[in-house]
């Protein structure tokens, strides 16, 4: 899939469809509201709703302005033809009719006005026109277009991923433009202190056509002859996030890029990043899954430098609800060289308790890694009913099984 294509996300927009040029209202019964369109058939007198096509192709096209196309048809039955609702598919807004009835063998049109709304690649869209027709009381109008974007940005988020700490990490992005005096004037970042900016020169390049494009040549049994391309401008910004972050989701940062093109001038990417820190916890959550009362639990809990450092714990912080139910004690693995510290937990369900959850603060004195948490939860195994027990709330009440912790 090329840049083109990649940002294809389902049918297009179909924008107001017209029939007459005036608003469309609800679909009616003259029987019962009289004034308004009716929807029945007469079979002695048929109505016969044909258009001279049912499907338009508006081929290329940008994603720049709108197009549109005027679909005629004729009442070629016997009776009186109703048009009682029409519709766009994509739940469209669908401006109303003032002119509902149409005599036999009289003609009218109905406008479809396309905006692409910057969308890539082939795009099919549908119009329903709902009539007293005899034998097709729903017809269908089909509409396509192959929207080319005069401008594409890829990928269309900055994301490095996930960076080790304090180290490098870079992305290109690559912008096209196919105007053909389209540039890329100057970029810059909402903070110029963690990361760096090359910006290329924007150059003509050739690109791969795709086989839905409607210039794509034939199939040929010429196996040697060239790929179809297209001629477009293109610039490339590399960016470099800088050592020193902090740690975590990086987010909320943009790139904002300047061009000539007087539609879109200024372009905005948004620039992410998951910063690891050296610090890596086995497992980062205790899942005690379910407990009968009282039954005990022992877990442990390895915290390690990824690159290798020593590093000490300097303490550990219980927060829980029940923070007596759990035993706790830290360690390092080897004293001689603390580059992994040992956590043990042990405790026991409490007895009518139905959720046991809280957390662990564990505090280092690593650089930007100072307290990190450690989150365990475990719930009561249902417990099977013996005879003699009180009867619980009648379910009349409706308030058995519920959790208020």
């Amino acid at each position: 899939m090329d840049l083109f294509t990649a940002r294809r996300c389902g049918l297009l927009a179909v924008l107001p469809v017209v029939l007459s040029g005036l608003a469309m209202g609800q679909t009616l019964d003259k029987v019962d509201a009289p004034g308004t369109v009716p929807t029945y058939a007469d079979a002695a007198n048929p109505a016969d709703l044909v258009f001279t096509e049912t499907l338009h192709d508006f081929g290329r096209i940008s994603d720049e302005g709108t197009v549109e196309h005027t679909f005629t048809f004729t009442n070629n039955g016997t009776g009186t033809l109703y048009i009682s609702n029409i519709k766009g598919s994509c739940s469209c807004t669908v401006p109303a009719l003032t002119k509902t009835e149409y005599a036999p063998g009289e003609s009218g049109e109905v406008r479809v006005i396309f905006t692409p709304k910057k969308r890539a690649g082939l795009q099919v869209q549908t119009v329903t026109i709902t009539s007293n027709d005899a034998e097709t009381p729903s017809m269908i109008l089909n509409i396509k277009a192959y929207v080319r974007p005069e401008i594409v940005i890829e990928p269309t988020i900055g994301h490095f991923g996930e960076v080790p700490k304090d180290k490098y990490a870079q992305l290109t992005l690559t912008i096209t433009g196919r105007k053909a005096d389209f540039e890329v004037l100057g970029a810059t970042v909402s903070e110029p202190d963690m990361f760096d900016l090359k910006i290329g020169e924007t150059e003509e390049v050739e690109i791969p056509l795709t086989a839905d494009d409607p210039d794509m040549p034939t199939a040929t049994t010429d196996s040697q002859a060239p790929a179809p391309v297209e001629v477009v401008k293109q610039c490339k910004i590399t960016i470099t996030m800088l050592p020193g972050q902090e740690i975590g989701l990086i987010r909320n940062k943009t790139l904002t890029i300047t061009t000539n093109d007087e539609k879109r001038p200024t372009l905005t990417v948004e620039l992410m990043a998951q910063h690891k820190g050296d610090l890596d916890m086995i497992p980062r959550r205790l899942t005690l899954g379910s407990l009968n009362p009282s039954e005990e639990f022992h877990k442990e809990v390895t915290i390690r430098s990824v690159a290798g450092t020593p590093f000490k714990v300097l303490g550990i912080e219980h927060i829980a609800v029940a923070a007596d139910a759990l035993e706790y004690s830290f360690y390092p693995i080897d004293p001689a060289n603390p580059t992994a510290y040992r956590i043990e937990v042990d405790g026991a369900m409490p007895p009518d308790t139905r959720v046991l959850r809280g957390r662990f603060l564990v505090r280092t004195d690593m650089d930007r890694e100072e307290e990190l948490y450690l989150y365990y939860y475990a719930q009561a195994r249902p417990q099977a009913k013996k005879p003699g027990d009180t009867p619980t709330t009648p379910a009349s009440t409706g308030h058995e099984g519920h959790d208020h912790d």
